[in-house]
């Protein structure tokens, strides 16, 4: 049985697991140290309604421009706050970087079920099953225009931001009973668009491998993670992204009059990995990255074969308050 957030609430500087097992609780309360001062009674908030509300508002602020699920991990152990520090390509394809700062939140009220929000995805897990997370995702997919570098990519018809939604889920397989943090996770998602940006579906299947490092690094206790996915997109998702028509086709002379049609397939792979530390009681350093690989009518597409890159790179350092 995996350990359980609800060792917050607990009186200051103690930590237990709900399934009594000891060593587990100790390997937990190891890598996360419990904040100097904690409070239990919360019959008087309104979890839902407000978890939502603030995880909305900042997924909707300025400065989130990823065009995927930030690749930090935030641990289950405790609430967190913070804020990530990213380069990420400045459009879906490209051969340039840009900073991007990612809001960062999960909020648990009863210790399983929670939200969640990763720059510009929101996700509310409803789950009470320890092993499975389930629920709601929203995510802001941002727009393509002439802010980018790539002068001829600039000169393209503009992409609206794709606001998705849909629904996930996530099976937690804990690997040693000693170390409840040693795990596997599968997860899915699927969602569609709402405001007419593109047709059909998109989805991801991934796997993430978590290890608590048994040794110390610097005096700090290490959990690293990597992972691998894949990305599925419709056919008028594929085009909208990397299809060549209309106005924009003599921006490409190589098509020498031709459209360039993408359909849908395999979008991508991808490869995300982190490292995360305490600092103190109070606050978490993560060092994040993601690698993707675009594939097939993408790859091949002169949006990213001529002007971009195959090989997306997003890296970045997020800080996190645990309370």
């Amino acid at each position: 049985m995996p350990w359980s957030s609800s060792a917050l609430c607990t009186p200051v500087g103690a930590c237990r697991a709900t399934s009594g097992n000891r060593m587990a609780a100790s390997s937990a309360c190891a890598i996360f140290p419990q904040p100097v001062t904690m409070r239990c009674d919360m019959k008087n908030l309104k979890p839902y309604s407000s978890g939502i509300a603030l995880g909305a508002a900042l997924a909707l602020s300025p400065g989130v421009e990823a065009q995927d699920q930030v690749p930090v991990q935030i641990t289950e152990q405790t609430n967190q706050v913070g804020l990530g520090i990213l380069s990420a390509p400045d459009y879906y394809g490209s051969t340039k970087n840009e900073g991007v700062a990612a809001p960062l939140l999960r909020y648990s009220w009863d210790g399983m079920r929670y939200v969640q929000l990763l720059g510009s995805e929101l996700l509310l897990n409803l789950s009470a099953v320890p092993e499975w997370r389930i629920g709601p995702v929203v995510r802001v997919r941002t727009r393509r225009d002439d802010d980018v570098d790539d002068e001829v990519i600039a000169r393209m018809r503009p992409i609206a931001s794709a606001t998705e939604v849909g629904v996930f889920a996530a099976y937690h397989m804990p690997l040693d009973p000693a170390q409840p943090l040693h795990k596997l996770v599968f997860s899915a998602d699927i969602v569609g668009n709402t405001n007419n940006v593109y047709d059909g579906a998109t989805g991801n299947l991934r796997v993430n491998y978590m290890y608590p490092f048994q040794n110390p690094v610097m005096g700090r206790p290490v959990i690293g993670s990597i992972g691998f996915g894949m990305f599925f997109a419709s056919s008028d998702f594929t085009n909208r992204y990397f299809g060549v028509a209309g106005s924009d086709t003599p921006l490409f002379p190589e098509l020498r009059g031709r459209i360039y049609n993408a359909e849908s397939s395999l979008t991508s792979i991808k490869i995300p990995f982190t490292l995360s530390a305490p600092l103190n009681k109070e606050w978490r350093l993560t060092f994040a990255g993601r690698y993707e690989r675009l594939l097939e009518d993408a790859k091949d597409s002169p949006v990213v074969r001529r002007r971009g890159d195959a090989d997306q790179w997003t890296l970045g350092v997020a800080a996190m308050y645990q309370f």
